[in-house]
């Protein structure tokens, strides 16, 4: 034994200090710094020092549950505590492993020390913090975070002075301090090379812990990889150098029809063949968006993707293979659909009218939603063509795919070819890269509303009819052939008869545009509908525009009945959204329409009009509306129309209307 302190020394040294209330004395010379200042934060955490055991314990649940939750460390620890338990078996010296608050979690030794031992309380479970048991290897070492050696009488509590300690604190990769291994036994068999052993066993301990997390890293890693590849929106497919596939995620099975035990150790070239670029995953350069054909020889299914393809290096620039994104082009379309809301949103029981003549189109709609034959829609501007057109859709087979709508004669006609078709990649000056899909193939599967066609050049006129007769497409700039499945509804406020007569519009579209036709009425051919729009209308614009008007006056109304309507119900709905803003009551008066729509003679109050030669039915409908305003009332209807009662009664009874008032509540 080699280094041995003075324990007399140390015990005279020990003794004044317990017994003086100095905090510095002849002692502090003769203890080393550590030692000394730990006596001192013994005697601040108010330790006893004549202690001949340990004070506080875990009971035997705690300790279990304690175990179970360092059950990781002490089986890494055990292997170690048993070997440096065997280079000093049968010398009285014992080995201890604790957590980072000092108690003890193992005890190995041989049954007479350990018996010495459980004497003092020192067993599993027990408490040997500083705070608890003053200086002691465990307790200073954890409070110094490094190793340490406590010899005899340099331990503040007097249980322990029979012993020599040595322990070292074990930490994670991180830094993180989770335990303490401890070596004790008897004093007068100190040695300095008993905490080097120590020392040693943790480095062990420590080594066995990285390995342990880094693999743990690894596998939580691959498992995040394996998470992310298969919650992509995306088929994925990592490969090395050589293209052999590595990776693939469920979607990429699912998009080309294979199955994993196709592809275990597979060149992904022998499994999907790229027409057109067979050579696009060996150049070190990321693609991004690139669509193309793929074929499947297994199934020889053909499928359309977009391709990103992003390379991987290594730390010295080599590359090492590449991550590949598939996405199935009509998968993108539809979600570009659903996005944009592509859909058509109005129904049939949405369009407003109960005239003969616009019973008859809609029934002629509702036939024509039953095919997929072409449908004409004719009628001025303003009358609902577009609506006919959503109604239909809606209601036809093709309901649940996309309804794409094009105003020809928006776009500019140089344009409009790329907007139908779609065009490749460096087609024109300003082309997005990667080309750009047309209206047709957003359309697929469902229907192409083409509004205002009258104005579609004759060139144009010619790709379109071709489209209708092939059922297919050439993207603008390119060369290959796209079929698609697109029902066509088109709609003109044009003559196209007279338009062919004149030689603007091809006589051979025209009949293939005309399979369906239907002319919608003008609003002055349908003017009994007029109350009905100006109710659903007042409504409308009430909700929208946080006004509480609720109806119209009857002279009011009767002048819109006469107003011309050049621009229609889409005219009507403007002159209606401007009366309810201007209201400041409940009731829209002539007030508050625009001073152009009336006509001279229709200026009258409503007593004059009421004898004007309109349309008796018109009068009828007038006073009813009036008299259902007062619920029933007459003497309010008479009131709420400026005319006398009589005069009311007069007009009631040329309706066969009187009748107490029966219907009008």
């Amino acid at each position: 034994m080699t280094d041995v302190k003075d324990e007399s020394i140390l015990k005279k040294a020990w003794d004044r200090f317990v017994r003086s209330e100095e905090v510095n004395g002849p002692w502090e010379r003769t203890v080393d710094a550590a030692i000394f200042s730990s006596w001192q934060r013994s005697r601040a955490y108010g330790v006893d020092p004549w202690q001949i055991q340990g004070a506080r314990c875990l009971s035997p649940e705690e300790i279990q549950h304690k175990k179970h939750a360092y059950r990781e460390l002490i089986e890494i620890s055990i292997p170690l505590m048993e070997q440096l338990y065997d280079l000093v078996k049968g010398s009285g010296f014992m080995v201890t492993l604790c957590d980072q608050n000092g108690i003890l979690i193992k005890v190995i030794g041989d049954e007479q020390t350990l018996q010495h031992a459980q004497e003092i309380q020192f067993v599993e479970g027990a408490d040997w913090s500083e705070q608890a048991m003053g200086t002691n290897a465990i307790g200073t070492c954890l409070y110094l975070d490094s190793p340490l050696q406590v010899f005899a009488a340099e331990h503040y509590s007097l249980a322990c002075q029979w012993w020599t300690c040595s322990a070292a604190p074990i930490h994670r990769f991180t830094g993180e301090r989770i335990g303490v291994l401890n070596m004790s036994g008897p004093s007068a068999k100190v040695h300095a090379h008993t905490l080097g052993m120590v020392v040693s066993a943790v480095w062990a301990i420590e080594n066995q812990i990285r390995l342990i997390e880094k693999n743990r890293n690894d596998e939580m890693m691959q498992r995040y990889l394996e998470a992310t590849v298969q919650a992509l929106n995306d088929g994925v497919a990592i490969v090395d150098d050589a293209l052999r596939i590595l990776k693939v995620n469920a979607l990429f099975l699912k998009i080309f029809g294979l199955s994993e035990a196709d592809l275990q150790g597979v060149f992904l070239e022998r499994v999907l063949q790229f027409q057109g670029d067979s050579h696009l995953l060996s150049g070190s350069r990321a693609i991004t968006h690139k669509e193309l054909k793929v074929f499947v020889p297994s199934s020889s299914r053909e499928v359309r993707v977009f391709i990103d393809i992003q390379p991987i290096f290594g730390k010295h620039s080599e590359k090492m293979g590449s991550l590949v994104l598939f996405k199935e082009v009509k998968k993108v379309r539809q979600l570009v659909n659903h996005i944009t809301d592509s859909r058509a949103k109005v129904t049939f029981s949405d369009i407003i009218g109960q005239t003969d003549v616009f019973v008859d189109c809609l029934t002629e709609a509702k036939l024509a939603a039953r095919s997929d034959a072409t449908v004409l829609l004719m009628g001025e501007s303003g009358t609902g063509k577009d609506l006919f057109a959503q109604a239909i859709h809606h209601e036809s087979l093709r309901r649940n795919k996309p309804f794409i709508a094009i105003n020809c004669g928006a776009i500019p006609r140089d344009l409009l070819g790329s907007e139908l078709f779609g065009y490749v990649e460096g087609a024109f000056t300003g082309a997005r890269k990667g080309g750009s899909a047309g209206k047709f193939e957003l359309a697929d599967g469902g229907t192409l509303f083409l509004d205002e066609i009258g104005e579609m050049s004759l060139e144009m006129q010619v790709l379109l009819l071709r489209v209708l007769q092939s059922k297919e497409i050439i993207r603008i700039g390119g060369q290959e052939v796209l079929p698609v499945d697109v029902r066509m509804i088109a709609a003109t406020n044009k003559d196209l008869h007279e338009e062919v007569l004149r030689g603007h519009f091809r006589e051979d579209l025209f009949y293939r545009l005309h399979v369906i036709p239907i002319h919608l009425p003008a609003l002055r051919e349908r003017k009994q509908d007029i109350p009905l729009f100006v109710e659903h209308f007042i409504k409308q614009f009430s909700e929208q525009l946080g006004r509480n008007v609720h109806s119209m006056a009857p002279d009011a109304l009767l002048h819109l009945m006469h107003a011309p309507w050049a621009g229609n119900v889409r005219e009507l709905q403007n002159v209606l959204e401007r009366a309810v803003l201007r209201a400041n009551g409940g009731v829209l008066s002539l007030e508050h329409l625009p001073k152009d729509l009336l006509l001279k003679e229709q200026v009258e109050a409503y007593p004059r009009a009421l004898n004007l030669p309109i349309k008796e039915e018109i009068k009828k409908d007038a006073l009813i509306r009036s008299i259902r305003q007062c619920r029933g009332n007459f003497k309010e209807a008479a009131k709420y129309l400026g005319i006398s009662r009589s005069t009311l009664y007069r007009q009631l009874d040329k309706y066969g209307l009187r009748a107490e008032g029966r219907g009008f509540e």
